[in-house]
């Protein structure tokens, strides 16, 4: 016989097996798609009135840096590398990763080893002697067996693939809410920054408003013995002081429990972050003007908790190909081989060997609508999923827009506090003058300067709320700045 006219002959079983593997990989149920916001997403953002927000595509995604703030750049980090949340977050992802494996490993066989030695007895009175026609049969035994068992599910239908499908989708959920939860964390950070620096700014110049009062409490006391000023007067001279001083302690408070919020966020003892802060203590705060903010179509790719409720979405519509493929016939190729005997030092004589070979099928037919109920609850999960999408994408943009508004309109009062504090620093430096040249009292060079402070207290309150809306707005735009940054001194002095 020629060798090319030799043809291999395949048994039925083995043409069965192969025309299984040729079946799977075939994934039932729907494809994900994304969902089409058309019309639901603005061509760009609303601006008030003289705003010159132009669009970029540029991102800088350490954002924080641009306060230029040694002290906002260390405790960011810190907080970003040391957080407990984080951490929490961090051992989600593992365990995230770790369950994807397990289900990834569906795809490859499960073969196990097994080995046993056991004395094993026979009931004389069961049915396995009761046609034995010698009495007292030799029951009992030691039985000698090592061996492997394999099982290989066929991912025919691929309920495997679609759970790989929905595994990765969920990783990837999980890891872009570390992301945002990150993003959370370093705005916390900055915002209770600057509220420490502006909360030590007020608290210096209301210690200098309560010394002109108190100097002003003194002058009018001595006008009022001398009949040059009346009780009502100098009652007025006396509320003024208690009211500056029932300011110092809750601004001192404040500054307290922000510097608390602090080492909680970078799992650091406050001592530690007070001496952050000192290290790196500045006068002022560069409050970072966005030149310009993108579109809104960027904040999909930029907001990390849009992402991931897009990533729950296609993990959700995946799901529905798993509950669709158990409807389906299920094939299992199953095997084992091994040695055993009964007779010691023959475990190894050829006669002692078994071995099986083959698939097994399981039908699902009655479960009482069990399994079409399943699909029908994933359907709806999905439907859930693809609203929760929607709604996310909607509060993002409204959140976006709020935080731009507030922050454009802080910008436009910060500036007309200011015109007035210019305004008022002129009128102080026309009283020191009059006082200088002998036309006035020192009194009223003293309450030109309360004016002026307490226009200050103003302006920096104002300072403090630029800068939270700022923070505010960097987190809304998903922690990207587009274009380069211009600087406008915050001044806490």
């Amino acid at each position: 016989m020629r060798l090319s006219s030799f043809k291999p002959t395949k048994t039925p079983l083995q043409l069965a097996i192969l025309g299984l593997l040729c079946l799977t990989g075939c994934a039932v149920g729907p494809n994900y798609q994304q969902p089409d916001l058309h019309g639901s997403v603005p061509t760009q953002f609303n601006q008030i009135e003289g705003s010159n927000l132009a669009t970029a595509p540029a991102i800088n995604d350490r954002w924080w840096q641009t306060w230029n703030d040694a002290a906002i750049t260390q405790l960011v980090e810190l907080a970003l590398a040391r957080n407990l949340d984080l951490a929490s977050a961090d051992a989600s992802i593992k365990q995230a990763r770790a369950q994807l494996t397990m289900i990834d490993s569906s795809y490859q066989p499960q073969i196990n080893a097994d080995g046993r030695i056991g004395r094993d007895q026979f009931s004389k009175n069961s049915e396995n002697f009761a046609n034995i026609p010698f009495p007292n049969p030799k029951i009992g035994f030691t039985d000698y067996r090592v061996g492997l068992d394999a099982s290989w599910e066929l991912d025919l239908f691929g309920a495997t693939a679609r759970s790989v499908e929905a595994g990765k989708a969920r990783v990837a959920s999980i890891e872009l809410q570390r992301q945002d939860l990150s993003l959370r964390i370093a705005a916390e950070v900055v915002r209770n920054v600057i509220d420490y620096r502006t909360y030590q700014a007020r608290v210096k110049n209301a210690e200098a408003m309560l010394a002109d009062s108190k100097q002003l409490l003194e002058i009018a006391t001595i006008q009022q013995k001398a009949g040059l000023l009346s009780n009502s007067d100098l009652m007025d001279a006396q509320v003024a002081v208690h009211n500056t001083e029932a300011m110092i302690s809750p601004l001192k408070s404040a500054a307290t429990s922000t510097l608390l919020s602090l080492s909680v966020l970078v799992n650091q003892q406050q001592e530690q972050v007070s001496s952050i802060l000192s290290s790196a203590k500045s006068d002022s705060i560069d409050a970072t003007t966005i030149n310009s903010i993108g579109v809104p179509s960027d904040l999909l790719l930029r907001r990390p908790d849009l992402r991931s409720a897009e990533r729950q979405l296609a993990a959700a519509t995946a799901d529905i190909g798993v509950a669709v493929a158990a409807q389906y016939p299920q094939i299992n190729l199953v095997g084992n081989l091994g040695l055993d005997t009964i007779t010691p030092g023959k475990l190894t004589d050829l006669a002692s060997r078994y071995w099986s070979l083959g698939p097994q099928l399981s039908i699902p037919l009655l479960n009482g609508g069990r399994l079409s109920a399943q699909v029908s609850s994933k359907e709806a999960a999905r439907d859930a999923a693809i609203a929760n999408y929607r709604q996310a994408v909607l509060a993002a943009f409204a959140d976006t827009e709020s935080a731009l508004i507030r922050y454009q309109r802080e910008q436009q009062r910060l500036g007309q506090i200011r015109a007035a504090y210019s305004a008022q620093q002129q009128q102080f430096g026309y009283a020191e003058k009059r006082y200088q040249l002998g036309d006035t009292n020192y009194a009223n060079v003293l309450q030109a300067r309360l004016q002026l402070a307490q226009l200050h207290d103003t302006e920096l309150t104002s300072q403090q709320a630029l800068g939270e809306n700022l923070t505010a707005l960097y987190k809304a735009l998903g922690g990207g700045v587009v274009g380069a940054p211009e600087s406008a001194s915050i001044r806490l002095k």
